[in-house]
């Protein structure tokens, strides 16, 4: 049974922060670490960004609020109610709470009517298993409509209120270059996806044609992760005598191994290669690749690995993406990118789509092609 896209709904916290600005809410951590604050925007190409914390660095919305919101925007532009859905999947990087789930807490602030849940847990695809699942639970008939939700919160990790403690790597207090950069990079949110067995009976749905999730967590290192002191440890943050210990030690501070990414360059074009050697889909007829990627220098060096490789890919004006004017949401990103597509009218009926979200955490890539269809039958 075909499984569409019928509405889609978003939630950026606040007002957008400038570049200018961020270190009015996230502080400053030693001065080598400011340093860093222009060289990271520069290559990431971002202009503005959310907080969920204000400027005293005190937490304004959650991530289950903000995923509960995005769910509420979703739903008020589709023909269903709250109480009409039958699962709720909800992915994060960092929830709120170790226990529940994510999708137990969200289902608790809609307060909406009994329905089947499911948490998916990662990095930046966590958000794609959780419209896998609303996916597959509508292709097989098991359910007849479902909430994917992604959110994401790594502000409340970056406040120098919190890292006071962390332990520095220089006289000045500043931070390791892995902690420092993702200060600058990460923003909050949420996006949600009505996903049903039959297009919207008004305007443009996205038929999921395909979705796939595929790890390539067995060919390298741990290169973005959060519970360890570094990538080689064996002391988890759970192992420490206290909590404190383990803040301390930077065992509770998000990283990324910036050495370890242009392995998530190559995973990542080999698994576009191998779908598009199974015929998985058409570079040359797509109206939009929507990409999720942390930063305009790691676009780049995509196309120039394609470019050397000689793979066939779109043109280069077929990527979508808004991370200048939101900032990276991590696995919250493809959905508000999705969301301002249709919400611009940006797709017609019979328009393509390749998805494109590769997760650094231990390196997995998701691919989802979809084509813009109406209840008619146009598309």
């Amino acid at each position: 049974m075909p499984a569409y896209i019928t509405a889609m709904g978003r939630f950026l916290p606040g007002e957008p922060v400038p570049n200018e600005e961020v270190e009015d809410y996230i502080g400053v951590i030693g001065r080598a670490t400011s340093n860093l604050r222009e060289q990271t925007l520069a290559n990431a190409g971002i202009k503005t960004r959310y907080y969920a914390i204000d400027k005293n660095q005190q937490t304004r919305y959650s991530n289950t609020r903000m995923a509960a919101e995005a769910v509420r925007a979703a739903v008020a532009r589709s023909e269903i109610q709250l109480d009409d859905i039958d699962l709720i999947a909800a992915g994060s990087t960092i929830p709120d709470l170790i226990a529940p789930g994510m999708a137990s807490m969200v289902h608790g602030e809609l307060g909406n009517a009994p329905c089947e849940i499911v948490s998916t847990h990662g990095v930046c695809n966590s958000g794609m298993m959780a419209l896998k699942n609303a996916y597959l639970q509508i292709n097989v008939g098991e359910k007849r409509n479902a909430i994917a939700v992604a959110c994401e919160n790594p502000t409340r990790s970056f406040k120098s209120i919190r890292n006071s403690d962390v332990r520095p790597v220089d006289e000045e207090g500043s931070l390791a270059l892995e902690m420092a950069f993702l200060r600058y990079m990460l923003s909050d949110g949420a996006g949600a996806a009505l996903v049903q067995d039959r297009p919207a009976s008004a305007g443009v749905s996205l038929r999921i044609d395909w979705l796939t999730l595929t790890s390539y967590a067995n060919t390298g290192d741990t290169c973005m992760y959060f519970g360890l002191p570094n990538n080689t440890s064996t002391k988890a943050w759970w192992d420490y005598d206290t909590p404190a210990d383990a803040l301390a030690d930077g065992a509770l501070s998000l990283r990324q191994n910036l050495a370890l990414l242009p392995h998530l360059v190559k995973v990542g074009i080999d698994e576009y290669e191998r779908l598009l050697a199974a015929g998985r889909f058409d570079p040359d007829t797509l109206r939009w690749l929507p990409a999720h990627y942390s930063s305009e220098r790691m676009k780049q060096m995509v196309l120039r690995e394609m470019a050397r490789r000689g793979t066939p890919g779109p043109p280069v004006d077929v990527w979508y993406s808004n991370l200048p004017q939101v900032g990276n949401i991590g696995c919250a990103s493809i959905y508000v990118i999705l969301e301002e597509i249709l919400s611009q009218g940006l797709v017609n009926p019979g328009d393509t789509m390749l998805c494109m979200v590769p997760e650094s955490g231990r390196f997995s890539v998701s691919f989802m092609h979809l084509t813009a269809v109406t209840a008619d039958g146009e598309g």
